[in-house]
């Protein structure tokens, strides 16, 4: 059996996303303002950098000597940064851990500013979580997971689904919308950027962890850099001024481009220079001195050429991570890199907690609003048909409503269903819905009938109405099947109101059957109401094709009931030349094919590529929902259309009751809690 990773490597690429990614955006983030730090600081902060060029520098025991007077309490220093360039300031590092910054000609100091101080100080503090106790290996580890798993997974994703994609380039294939669209665009801008993104994030990495270093040494079969040698200089000695040492540094790398100075930190210690010729391939390629401070002797020199080949890979890496190599152009291929990731996070987290919400049952499913309800009185209506006054437990008003509309019952063992509200709209304290209860039943209609009782709290959504009348000033023509009366008889009522002109026609298979009958009898409109008791179905059907022999063109039909008889109604309203635009409907079931004659066919789900199986005697929401795709779902018989999904490729078979015509014909949206296939294969926006 083929076993598939696509699917583990799909969650734990999200799962890490999720975790991280606000570190890896804080971290692109940063990055992007590190890459041109050197461009850009000269010109952020030029009184601190910039001076006045001059032929002669002042010794530097002198320019120290200038930055520890300007703080007394600053202590010794600890390294400085000389630069080839002649309006360059020099940096020195204090123990204070502050950088002092001094104009190498007049020897007066510029200023200070903490280490990680200032906006570029404080992006490498954020960048490399210097906040942090132990914040180098945290970043590292950070590094190496999202090298690994976000982006290494991301192209174990990308690569087959590019591949499939090409092999598919003769295909029409629907352009990607919404959610498709946003992931779509997340694979293919994740794909071109991962190999800059890998390699800053591998490189960033290298300078967190010994181990990557000597695992580099090891794979280039070259030895990690030999320490320095002891110092031979004996702790009471003299030391040399620093210029003097400084000089005789020089005289192994003349005419440096940049020079790091480590100061030594207790008699005895060294003089250690790192030096970057001005002919080095890059800022980064160091050329390291180490010299007696008692007699200025070399104790080591190894050029920049003569480092392992390790090293100077590090070394390389390194300034590949900050933008130091060739130019400008690498540098804004890196930008492009890093500022990709932002946006990969947007698309990527975004559109998995939009497609949550999307899933989520109180908005999906139940509209805006959610209510719990108590049943204030449960009364039989008719054979098999009760009804429930439903109010506020505190006694407010109710949202309000329209004829037509229903409301989403939440009924005991967590099911789901839609019943019409059959009260006036123009009452504000209570909803009425009617429940018959059905046979075979879903065990919906059983628990409204058999385990709600008066005083029981309820859960139920805000009023919706996909039912509703026309804005028309002609005459309806009101047609109620059963307990299809149940909108009807809301519409009667607003349009008895209102003065209209309309008829209301009862169909039922006996008196006994027919809800709420006393009241229609009862009402305003009881002139107007016909009542047909029969369960001849020939027989109901003359008494339908009596109803239409008469109409004009401003006569609206609403009709309500089974599906069986609703498509009785509007098949004897058509063939009697009614328009479809004059005709609607409402079913409070679909009538699904038997499943004898159902095929197996399969849905591939649009933002992972994942194809599952559709079984013949199992519906697509089913079929989804065994997988651990859950799509928001409420009546399951195509009525309602809270499941309604986008299909970006193949061809529904649609069973629904929901879509209009011209919905269906486009096949771009489907039901898949009833509806199927013709195609073998649906692609649908999830």
């Amino acid at each position: 059996m083929r076993v598939s990773l696509r699917r583990p490597i799909v969650q734990f690429h999200r799962v890490i996303g999720l975790s991280i990614g606000l570190f890896v955006v804080m971290v692109a983030l940063t990055g992007a303002g590190m890459l041109f730090r050197t461009q850009l600081e000269p010109i952020v902060y030029p009184h601190l950098l910039s001076v006045k060029s001059c032929n002669a520098r002042l010794p530097l025991d002198t320019l120290v000597a200038n930055a520890r007077a300007s703080n007394p309490a600053a202590g010794r220093p600890t390294q400085l940064r000389l630069y080839a360039q002649a309006d360059a300031s020099t940096r020195i590092l204090l123990s204070d851990n502050r950088w002092y910054y001094v104009d190498p000609c007049t020897g007066e100091v510029l200023g200070n500013e903490d280490r990680y101080g200032g906006l570029f100080g404080a992006m490498a503090s954020l960048h490399s979580l210097h906040f942090l106790k132990n914040g180098s290996p945290v970043a590292g580890t950070l590094a190496l997971t999202f090298a690994i798993v976000l982006v290494g997974g991301g192209l174990a994703v990308w690569i087959p689904d590019t591949l499939r994609r090409r092999s598919r380039a003769g295909t029409t294939k629907p352009k990607p919308t919404g959610r498709a669209r946003r992931l779509d665009l997340h694979k293919t801008l994740g794909g071109y950027v991962s190999i800059i993104v890998l390699a800053c994030a591998m490189t960033g990495a290298l300078q967190s962890f010994q181990f990557m270093r000597d695992a580099l040494y090891t794979l280039t079969a070259s030895k990690p850099p030999a320490p320095s040698p002891k110092p031979v200089v004996q702790s009471t000695a003299q030391r040399l001024p620093m210029e003097t040492l400084w000089e005789r540094a020089q005289a192994l790398v003349p005419h440096p481009q940049y020079a790091r100075i480590h100061c030594p930190g207790k008699p005895g210690d060294p003089f250690k220079v790192d030096l970057v010729a001005s002919d080095a391939p890059h800022i980064n390629a160091f050329s390291y001195a180490s010299l007696d401070t008692g007699t200025g002797k070399v104790l080591r020199f190894t050029p920049y050429s003569q480092n392992s080949l390790g090293h100077r890979i590090y070394l390389t890496a390194l300034a590949f991570h900050y933008g130091w190599l060739s130019g400008g152009y690498l540098q804004a291929l890196q930008l492009f890199g890093v500022l990709s990731v932002p946006v990969l996070a947007y698309l990527g987290i975004g559109s998995y907690l939009r497609s949550k919400r999307k899933r989520a049952a109180p908005p999906a499913a139940f509209g805006a609003t959610t209510l719990v309800l108590k049943v204030a009185r449960k009364t039989a209506e008719a054979q098999n048909v009760q009804s429930f006054e439903l109010v506020d437990p505190a006694g407010r008003d109710l949202p309000r409503f329209t004829a037509g509309a229903h409301i989403d019952v939440h009924v005991p063992g967590g099911n789901v269903r839609q019943y019409s509200l059959c009260n006036s709209a123009a009452e504000h304290h209570r909803y009425l819905i009617a429940v018959m209860r059905a046979e075979p039943t879903r065990g919906g209609s059983k628990a409204m009938h058999d385990e709600v009782n008066e005083g029981d709290l309820i859960e139920v959504s805000a009023p919706k109405n996909h039912f509703p009348l026309a804005q028309s000033e002609g005459r309806a023509l009101l047609v109620a099947g059963g307990i299809g009366i149940t909108p009807i008889l809301c519409m009667a009522e607003h349009l008895a109101d209102a003065a209209a002109d309309f008829n209301l026609h009862y169909f039922a298979r006996s008196a006994s059957r027919a809800a709420f009958l006393d009241r229609i009898k009862r009402s305003s409109f009881s002139d107007r109401a016909r009542f047909h008791f029969s369960q001849d179905e020939r027989q109901q059907r003359l008494r339908l094709a009596s109803l239409f022999d008469t109409h004009d063109a401003q006569t609206h039909l609403y009709v309500c009931g089974s599906e069986a008889f609703t498509n009785a109604v509007v098949k004897v309203a058509l063939e009697k030349g009614w328009g479809e635009d004059r005709i609607h409907r409402e079913c409070f079931s679909a009538d699904p094919r038997g499943r004898a004659g159902n095929v197996e066919f399969d849905v591939t789900i649009a933002s992972t590529g994942r194809t599952i199986r559709v079984p013949a005697d199992k519906s697509v929401l089913a079929a989804l929902a065994d997988h651990g795709v859950h799509i928001a779902t409420s009546c399951e018989q195509g009525v309602c259309g809270t499941c309604v999904t986008r299909v970006l490729e193949g061809e529904p078979q649609h069973r629904d009751l929901f879509l209009s015509d011209d919905e269906r014909r486009r096949n771009d949206r489907f039901t898949p809690c009833c509806s199927r296939a013709n195609s073998r294969t649906l692609v649908l926006d999830l």
